[in-house]
């Protein structure tokens, strides 16, 4: 069993709804939340193993990790209410900056989507993560594909927040790579939209992942 850690997980979306039971499921303490409470409760009756449905300034205030799940559009408006309750608290930037179409990026070369967030809120620790793999992937619990660990790049200028969430990425039994610091999300979110490329337009379908070999030096 590994470590339990306290995760809020906002936005109930597939992606939201899939890591948050799957990290119940590993022995992570986890609460739902959603601009919708039904959503939420429906998520957390969903994931079991204690999962709980609250508002967002309860689980904020229960939560050490909090994982961005809905829109990257929505994010800071979602979050202004809890502004003060977010000091100190890492946040998990799993969105991605794209177009309605999924086709371009929003924002991109000398920003990224990431930063933007960690700019409005400076008293919290933000660490980009889990933004390039498909939902499904979360939804089959195969951190595995094809005999290999599908790599969770990771982003961030706090370093005990990265440890944090690598120590959940590795929860998950995928591969963490640190990718460096926080700007470095400009090179992780333009992977989003290769990975949809690959899987919806080119026909490699959902059960896909990006992984990182290593040599022996």
């Amino acid at each position: 069993m590994h470590e339990q850690s306290k995760v809020a997980v906002i936005g109930c979306g597939k992606v939201g709804r899939a890591l948050g039971s799957w990290l119940a499921a590993q022995g992570q303490a986890v609460w739902f939340c959603s601009r919708r409470p039904e959503s939420a409760r429906a998520a957390a009756a969903a994931a079991g193993n204690a999962a709980r449905a609250s508002d967002l300034a309860e689980a904020i205030d229960a939560c050490e990790v909090a994982l961005l799940t809905l829109p990257f559009d929505a994010v800071l408006a979602a979050l202004e209410p809890v502004r003060e309750r977010l000091a100190g608290k890492v946040l998990v930037d799993v969105t991605n900056p794209i177009t309605a179409d999924h086709r371009q990026l929003k924002i991109g070369h000398t920003s990224s989507g990431a930063e933007q967030i960690a700019s409005a809120l400076p008293r919290s620790r933000v660490v980009k993560a889990f933004n390039a793999v498909f939902a499904e992937v979360y939804e089959a619990r195969t951190p595995q594909l094809a005999q290999a660990p599908v790599s969770i790049f990771y982003a961030g200028d706090d370093a005990a927040a990265k440890v944090q969430v690598a120590a959940l990425i590795r929860s998950l039994g995928f591969d963490a790579v640190d990718s460096g610091p926080l700007e470095n999300a400009r090179y992780l979110e333009p992977l989003s939209l290769l990975n949809i490329h690959l899987g919806r337009v080119l026909g490699n379908g959902t059960s896909i992942g990006f992984a990182l070999t290593r040599g022996t030096t």
